[in-house]
């Protein structure tokens, strides 16, 4: 059994040589299991009960009756930390005061980013906007420049593209 102090003892001795062989240093483990093995969840119980059933003779048969050394759930709880799903629900109680102040520190600093996204915007649809007016005075002057262009001087092919010109301007118009 691993729970005697010498056999446990033998096995991590093992251990040790089986890493020293295979990695050519010295475990760091062992603080680590001393540690891990102060834990609640790891530790047994001092009143360690058997729940196995005792022979009666030497034939071999078993007893009937429970085993009367074993603890019941009212005497014998073990400690152990919580699970992950308790730790899940842990937020499901009342917010402490240090957690509301988080809380709106957080909501103060999110509604600033928010008002500062919103001015960017405002100020990107302005600059939009702007460039749109220009784009739209610079396209008149060209509608302009195009009807008021002096045919006398052009030929048959230059009258032909002022005339389909003058219909694409008339159609945007």
């Amino acid at each position: 059994m691993i729970g005697s102090g010498s056999n446990l003892d033998n096995i991590i001795e093992k251990a040790h040589e089986l890493h020293l062989a295979q990695y050519k240093k010295k475990t760091n483990f062992d603080s680590h299991w001393r540690e891990l093995r102060r834990q609640p969840k790891w530790r047994t119980p001092t009143t360690s009960a058997s729940s196995k059933r005792t022979k009666v003779n030497s034939s071999g048969a078993y007893s009937s009756e429970g085993n009367n050394d074993t603890p019941t759930s009212d005497e014998f709880q073990p400690v152990r930390p919580k699970g992950t799903k308790t730790a899940k629900r842990k937020g499901k109680g009342k917010a402490t005061t240090a957690e509301i102040e988080e809380y709106e520190a957080i909501q103060v600093s999110e509604l600033r980013k928010i008002n500062i996204m919103e001015t960017i915007n405002e100020m990107k649809q302005k600059d939009i906007e702007t460039r749109q007016r220009e784009l739209e005075t610079k396209q008149t002057e060209l509608d302009l420049q195009v009807i008021l262009a002096d045919t006398t001087k052009m030929n048959d092919a230059q009258r032909r593209v002022h005339a389909k010109m003058l219909e694409k301007i008339m159609e945007r118009n």
